[in-house]
């Protein structure tokens, strides 16, 4: 998989999760949280060796989506 394709997918994830975080009036949000922190999570680890940072992951998942 292209890096850039890679990195544009984790921003857009990131971005909807952020969105999702911030509209209180979402019903499904905590389920909604929940899976997007689970994605991340799979990610990042997965991308640790190569080096999160690179990838705009370099950040708490669960802090910021709490």
């Amino acid at each position: 998989m292209n890096d850039e394709l890679l990195k544009q997918c984790i921003t857009d994830i990131v971005e909807q999760a952020e969105a999702t975080y911030n509209d209180p009036s979402d019903e499904l949000r905590d389920g909604k949280l929940l899976a997007f922190n689970e994605v991340l999570s799979i990610i990042k680890t997965n991308l640790t060796p190569l080096g999160v940072e690179k990838y705009g992951l370099d950040f708490d998942i669960d802090m910021k989506l709490a």
